[in-house]
């Protein structure tokens, strides 16, 4: 007659051991998770001078890829800059991304899995705008 072998399921403390156990693995290995998850990897484009509506429509396709924008709209004249900026506030609207203001003319857009903080004006800064 054959016999059976019964498998022991883990327990409760052995699987939360388990996920808590620290995993020692080389650089080799670390580079292959890091390669395997594209979603660690960051992508920032700076376009430091937007003056046609085609680098606009680059913007904008670089945040549909996820990827954050920092624009200088200073080259552009006003009318194309005002039609540029509600181009990319309908984009960044639809991507439910994140629009600032770093300085004159000068914007950061950002998709929405970006976290961006915004530390709160210094004196001579607040001072400089009114």
């Amino acid at each position: 007659m054959e016999e059976l072998e019964v498998a022991q399921r883990p327990g409760l403390f052995e699987k939360l051991f388990d996920r808590f156990r620290s995993n020692d693995i080389d650089e080799e290995e670390a580079d292959a998770v890091v390669a395997a998850n594209p979603g660690r990897i960051y992508h920032i484009t700076v376009r430091r001078q937007v003056v046609t509506f085609a680098d606009a429509v680059a913007a904008a396709d670089g945040l549909k890829r996820s990827e954050q924008q920092i624009l200088n709209l200073c080259s552009a004249d006003s009318q194309l800059r005002e039609k540029i900026k509600d181009f990319l506030a309908g984009v960044n609207y639809a991507q439910e991304g994140t629009w600032e203001e770093l300085g004159e003319h000068v914007y950061l857009l950002a998709p929405s899995n970006a976290r961006v903080e915004t530390a709160p004006a210094t004196p001579r800064i607040a001072a400089n705008q009114n």
